[in-house]
């Protein structure tokens, strides 16, 4: 029952960031790519909602999972354009469920929610303040793989990861905050280069997948 109640909770919450995602699109004129990374950092923090409302890793499992064929046909017919992108070679909205589908199963089935919970909003905060930063503020560009990237958009990466990494160690462990740090600043360290060299959306799969195991080989 209690589950139950949390997975009620938990798409309510989904989908009220999509739906809201949804209304900034219409008052910002049909632009999407702010609205995309509403959507991507209000969809990331469930992951951490979620350790406070679900008890069973699979009941953690159903939201992503769900929304794995719920992104691929919005992919494929545009059901929500929030949070879509004008390119057909692009599958970052699917890779984004499927990477915390993977971590769930890997580690939250496995009694270590920390690392998929740290994986997910590594990807959340880190790649989505990154492309929120080097879009608005980034005038230092470097190319990767036929890609415009920014250095600013990569400190914002490093930094946000950072923020990420810390805020799930305070709220779940009861580490001393030089520790807490020191992991932060690792994970960071491994999961910036990540989003900077992956194409085509597969960042969503490679900092979160990357970040919750490097997260577990090394400090669990």
């Amino acid at each position: 029952m209690n589950d139950l109640k949390g997975l009620l909770l938990s798409y309510a919450y989904l989908f009220a960031v999509v739906l809201c995602g949804e209304l900034l699109r219409v008052l910002t004129g049909g632009k999407s790519d702010r609205t995309r990374k509403f959507i991507h950092i209000g969809v990331g923090i469930w992951g951490l909602i979620a350790y406070w409302l679900l008890e069973n890793w699979w009941a953690v499992l159903i939201p992503p999972a769900s929304f794995v064929i719920i992104n691929l046909l919005s992919f494929k017919w545009a059901l929500f354009k929030s949070m879509e992108i004008d390119d057909k070679y692009n599958l970052g909205t699917v890779y984004y469920p499927l990477s915390l589908v993977i971590l769930v199963a890997v580690f939250w089935r496995a009694g270590h929610p920390i690392p998929a919970i740290i994986g997910v909003m590594v990807m959340a905060l880190g790649d989505g303040f990154a492309s929120i930063v080097g879009q608005a503020w980034g005038k230092h560009a470097y190319n990767v793989w036929f890609r415009r990237k920014t250095w600013e958009g990569s400190l914002a990466m490093f930094v946000f990861s950072v923020a990420a990494v810390m805020g799930v160690l305070l709220l779940t462990t009861d580490l001393t905050l030089t520790v807490i740090l020191l992991r932060a600043l690792i994970i960071a360290a491994i999961a910036t280069p990540m989003e900077g060299l992956s194409p085509m959306g597969l960042d969503n799969l490679t900092v979160p997948l990357c970040s919750g195991f490097a997260y577990y080989l090394l400090f669990v």
